[in-house]
């Protein structure tokens, strides 16, 4: 369990994302597999299935970025990390977050201008559909605003925490050891089978 108060109070909001997320992505792989069957059987075509995937896929994805983050999901290059010195340990965490805030507010940035380019010129998708692209796009920048938002969060507080505990930087900030991901794993494996037992 994380136990980084920030942490903590963006995760519900970023998991409530994450589990729309994957439903929706259980229901595009039903539509689609009644796509497969309807044209092998019935040369019945539902349209636009595969830009709605691909939509769902640009989506999905920017709003994911904030929940991994969140949970320390993300991938870290840390062979050499974890031989250094504790405090040079937590200036190079507290770094590695205020570059990641920095390039998320950068994508958000020139995701707003691709946003605001297809609403000027009134773009819509070269598909049957015929989508406006504003509506996905919306959605899109949406997920990376917000990842902006928790990483920017997240590299103010690793700072902060630099003048304050540099072992609460590497506990919170820093990549997560072994033992921390065996206990991850292990607590979903029993969440799940506390949810199991629960059903009737």
């Amino acid at each position: 369990m994380n136990d980084n108060p920030l942490a903590r109070w963006l995760e519900p909001p970023a998991r409530t994302l994450a589990i729309i997320g994957g439903w929706w992505l259980l229901g595009l792989a039903f539509v689609t597999v009644f796509e497969i069957f309807a044209r092998k059987l019935f040369a019945f075509s539902l349209l636009g299935v595969d830009e709605v995937g691909a939509y769902t896929l640009a989506i999905f994805s920017t709003l994911s970025f904030a929940y991994a983050l969140v949970t320390r999901s993300h991938t870290r290059v840390d062979f050499l990390l974890g031989h250094l010195p504790g405090p040079l340990r937590a200036l190079l965490n507290a770094i590695a977050y205020l570059l990641l805030a920095t390039l998320a507010a950068y994508v958000a940035w020139r995701g707003w201008a691709v946003l605001e380019e297809s609403i000027e010129f009134q773009a819509h998708a070269n598909s049957p559909l015929q989508t406006p692209m504003w509506l996905p796009q919306t959605a899109w920048l949406a997920g990376l605003v917000a990842f902006a938002i928790v990483a920017g969060l997240f590299a103010a507080h690793a700072v902060a925490l630099l003048f304050l505990s540099w072992r609460l930087v590497n506990r919170w900030y820093g990549p997560m050891t072994l033992d921390e991901e065996i206990a991850t794993e292990a607590s979903a494996i029993l969440a799940r089978g506390a949810d199991r037992q629960a059903i009737p």
